[in-house]
This record gives structure tokens, C-alpha cells and sequence, in this order.
């Protein structure tokens, strides 16, 4: 996929909708199933209709979907042959089968706790389902195992119909965020508002939209091969957004003489202006794909000058005040690492 594609409105569209896509999705997908399995009478057709669901039904992204089929297949051929052995087995000798079972079932409860989990649990799911054919049936227990893999590709074949991206779906709630950000900057420095405003509830709505994304990372990572480290360093910088802006709101209205101070400081007005559409500019990057503006924002030296010639006219808390504007520096630094963290993770690097 091109990561740096922009999203069109109809991605745009059904990704705030993805629920309910994601529920029609599969609704079709399991009555055409059903119809077609119904149609040809397959034997056990009943498992493909399980797996398609099992498949497709707790994640919708493309990234996932093929992963976790890939995992259903692997397990479920170990575990089908396993079985169909054990039957053989257990045709000569009980025992055998008994001492055969207890093997594999160790095996899939050691490997249920290492990195794939899905596989070793599936192992054991399916060798119980292929020795419960009925009267130990070979030619069952082989048609449950094909129908699983049935289930897997149709499963899989049904998402490639305009699939839903974890990476489109990462970059719109990243885009999203970084416009409440801003309104929350706006908020924090804005002239229209009397009183220190209070942040709270709004940084709780970005910091659950942000978890929603934390939870996006191993989705897009399997679909773009992009570091997680990566991922994680712009997610971390997003909470340092939130962290930073807290620190400011507190600081800008600490006390009445320092917070006018910094009201009729130019400058410092001109910062706080274009760090907000600095953000503005960065959800544009990551929706469109595009570069757009950039910070050209005046030296420490220049809004420091303009802030002691303040101080001797307004007064105010000298500590205060360059907390300040230490704390607008380091938010220009962040945007400026976040910046970079995003054009090389939508490949803008060249540009």
C-alpha cells in the first residue's frame, strides 16, 4: 500500500462508520457462504461457517484477518493430522492413541503460552474436534480440516473486497487528534476566555481516542512493515503534546500580573498562534499526505527581551513567565520531532 495515498472521503466515510461496515461485511459474507456451502452440499460445511466467523468476526483490518487466518491454517493442520494419526492409532492400540494425545495436547498448552498462542490452542481445539468424528471416521475428520481452510480463505477473500486499513484508520484518529490538541492550546492561551480554563475532560477524550490508537500499532505494523518503534515514539510524543500543554495552561494563569504579562507580549502571541496552526498543519500531513507550512516562529532571545520590558511596566512572577516561554519551546522542539516521526512513517521522507 502507498502510505503516504491521501484518504479519500469514502474512507474517510467508512471509517466513521466502521462498525457498522464491519457488520455487513460479515453478515454477507456468512449468508453467501452459507448459500453456496448449502448449495454443493458440502460434508461439515457447518466449520466452514465457524471459521469464517471465528476469522473474520473479532477484527475487521486486513493486517490482522491474514494473520490470523494464516494461524487458523497452521493449527488446524497440525491438529487435523494429529488427530487423524491418533485415529490410526487407536485402531491398533488404545494405549498408543491415549499416550499420542496426551503428547500433542502438552505440546499445544506449551506453545498456547509463547508467540504465537492462537497456533498451539488451535492445535488442541482441533485435534479434540477431529477425534470426535463421528465412529473415528478418517474421511470426517479430513473434511473438517478442509473445511476450516475453506473457511480461512474465504474469510480472508471477503476482506480483500475494499479492505478496511488498520494505517488509514491509525492516520485519521492521529489526524484527529491533533486537531482537539490544538483546540486545546487555543483553549489554554485563548483571550476570549476570563478564568483558567479547565483541561481535564478534554484531555480525557484524547487520551482515550490515543489508547484506540496504542491499540492500532500491531495491525499496521503487519500491513506497512513499519517499526514499532516508530509507532510508539509518535504516540509517546502526542502524550508529551498533552503533558507539555497542561504544564502551560497551569503556568499562563499562575497569577493575575504574570498572565497579562504574557497577554500583551506580541511575540509571544505571534508563538502561541503559530504553534496552534502548527498542529493544524500536521493533522493536514497525516490526512492528505502532504507537507504544508512550517514553524517560523522568532528566537527565545526576541520574546524574552519583549517579556522584561513587560515585567518592569506589568510586574508579574519573573519564574513564571520564563517557564513560559521555556515550555512553548519545548513544544515547538516536540512538533518539530513528531514532524519528522511522521514524514518518514508515511514515506514523505523524499519529498
Amino acid at each position: 500500500m502507498y502510505l503516504n495515498q491521501k484518504i479519500s472521503n469514502l474512507d474517510a466515510f467508512i471509517f466513521a462508520r466502521y462498525r457498522i461496515v464491519h457488520g455487513a461485511r460479515i453478515a454477507v459474507a456468512f449468508v453467501a457462504t452459507l448459500f453456496i456451502t448449502s448449495y454443493f452440499a458440502l460434508p461439515e460445511r457447518s466449520w466452514i461457517l465457524i471459521t469464517l466467523f471465528v476469522v473474520i468476526g473479532p477484527m475487521s483490518y486486513l493486517g490482522n484477518v491474514i494473520h490470523r487466518a494464516w494461524h487458523r491454517v497452521l493449527g488446524t493442520t497440525i491438529g487435523a493430522a494429529s488427530g487423524i494419526l491418533g485415529i490410526a492409532l487407536g485402531q491398533h492400540s488404545m494405549l498408543l492413541m491415549y499416550l499420542w494425545c496426551s503428547v500433542i495436547i502438552f505440546l499445544s498448552g506449551y506453545f498456547a503460552l509463547g508467540k504465537r498462542p492462537y497456533v498451539g490452542i488451535l492445535i488442541g481445539i482441533t485435534l479434540g474436534v477431529t477425534l470426535g468424528a463421528s465412529d473415528a471416521d478418517i474421511s470426517v475428520a479430513i473434511w473438517r480440516g478442509f473445511d476450516v481452510a475453506i473457511g480461512c480463505v474465504i474469510a480472508v477473500l471477503f476482506c480483500l473486497i475494499h479492505p478496511q486499513r488498520a494505517f488509514i484508520h491509525w492516520r485519521l484518529r492521529v489526524s484527529n487528534t491533533l486537531v482537539n490538541i490544538s483546540k486545546l492550546y487555543h483553549l489554554s492561551y485563548s483571550l476570549n476566555v476570563v478564568e483558567k480554563p479547565t483541561l481535564q475532560p478534554f484531555q480525557n477524550t484524547i487520551l482515550k481516542e490515543m489508547t484506540v490508537i496504542n491499540t492500532l500499532v500491531s495491525p499496521c505494523i503487519k500491513e506497512t512493515k513499519l517499526k514499532r518503534q516508530m509507532l510508539d515514539a509518535i504516540n509517546n510524543k502526542l502524550r508529551s503534546l498533552l503533558n507539555t500543554i497542561e504544564l502551560l495552561n497551569h503556568s499562563y494563569w499562575s497569577d493575575r500580573e504574570s498572565h497579562l504579562n504574557m497577554v500583551w507580549t506580541k511575540s509571544l502571541n505571534s508563538c502561541q498562534k503559530q504553534i496552534e496552526q502548527e498542529l493544524k498543519d500536521l493533522a493536514y500531513l497525516v490526512e492528505k499526505g502532504e507537507i504544508r507550512g512550517g514553524l517560523k516562529i522568532e528566537g527565545a532571545d526576541e520574546i524574552t527581551q519583549e517579556l522584561k520590558d513587560n515585567i518592569s511596566e506589568l510586574g508579574g512572577d519573573e519564574s513564571n513567565i520564563y517557564g513560559y516561554v521555556w515550555l512553548n519551546l519545548k513544544l515547538i522542539e516536540d512538533l518539530g520531532d513528531l514532524k519528522r516521526l511522521l514524514i518518514f512513517a508515511l514515506n514523505l521522507s523524499h519529498k
